[in-house]
């Protein structure tokens, strides 16, 4: 009902063009699961209309709102697609939809996962990635992990390879040395599939399924740092050390994904993007470093 009021309204329209208007200092980051090639027309009808109103980037790109704050306010507000579990449509839908568009994604992977043999994904992905995920489920969900080489790969083409735990565990009480193992070593495995350097990390879960331990660990090992916590990004307020994600599915329809591009819902995850700066003891120093 709400969406059907706003478009009936035109306030996502209205909110787009406030955000088209802001231009330079502000971007957007869109948080994605599974892309089946079932809806791969899907997911290309909505890049061809965030194109329309956003500039869509890489991690590199995006890392330019802090490096280059005096970007044209002319500009569309840049948007940066991520990804998250490692799944096997990732690779072979969503990271050549991006590439036809100018864009680079990052995909934040579960090494586990990768070296699951092909008897034990379904069952890792059941009890470690979605623990709500029903038998039956398997046929319209994307349980199937990259592997080493197509991680590779994807670095080779341009893309961000990010850290998503080794395991896919939340980060709220865990001792030191497992956080290290979770961060740490899943980083340094990552990076000798890539032969590149990790920069982003994402953690799983809810918003607030991070303590601030494990933040202080992920700030060893990371520039970047993704919470699933919605709301833009204006880089003279926000830390690359603690950035928003919108979740929009491709499978969401166009009166939802137009919705959720526009930030109306974000005021309502205000509360919540506080707590975390408070809790993790976030400064509003912008400095990438």
């Amino acid at each position: 009902m709400l969406i059907r009021t706003a478009t009936l309204a035109g306030l996502d329209e209205l909110a787009l063009r406030i955000q088209k208007l802001k231009g330079g200092a502000h971007g957007l980051v869109i948080g994605v699961h599974e892309t089946p090639a079932s809806l791969e027309s899907q997911f290309r009808a909505q890049l061809e209309w965030a194109s329309q109103h956003f500039t869509i980037t890489s991690l590199e790109g995006f890392a330019q709102l802090w490096a280059q704050p005096s970007v044209s306010q002319a500009s569309k507000p840049l948007v940066l697609f991520t990804f998250d579990d490692g799944r096997e449509s990732n690779y072979a839908v969503a990271a050549r939809l991006l590439e036809s568009f100018g864009g680079r994604g990052v995909f934040f992977v579960v090494p586990a996962f990768a070296e699951c043999a092909p008897g034990e994904s379904l069952s890792f992905y059941r009890n470690r990635i979605n623990p709500d995920s029903k038998p039956g489920d398997e046929k319209w969900e994307d349980w199937k992990p990259m592997n080493p080489s197509q991680i590779e790969e994807l670095a080779a083409r341009g893309h961000a390879i990010g850290n998503h735990t080794l395991t896919h565990q939340r980060l709220v009480g865990p001792a030191p040395a497992e956080l290290e193992r979770e961060i740490g070593d899943s980083a340094r495995k990552l990076a000798a599939w890539t032969k590149k350097p990790v920069d982003a990390f994402a953690w799983t879960f809810g918003w607030d399924a991070v303590d601030a331990n494990a933040w202080k660990v992920i700030q060893r090992y990371h520039r970047f740092c993704f919470s699933p916590c919605a709301g833009a990004i204006d880089s003279r307020l926000d830390s690359p050390a603690l950035l928003w994600r919108r979740e929009i599915e491709v499978k969401y329809s166009p009166a939802e994904y137009r919705f959720l591009y526009s930030g109306l819902v974000d005021p309502w995850w205000s509360t919540r993007r506080r707590r975390l700066r408070q809790m993790l003891r976030v400064s509003q120093d912008a400095n990438v470093g």
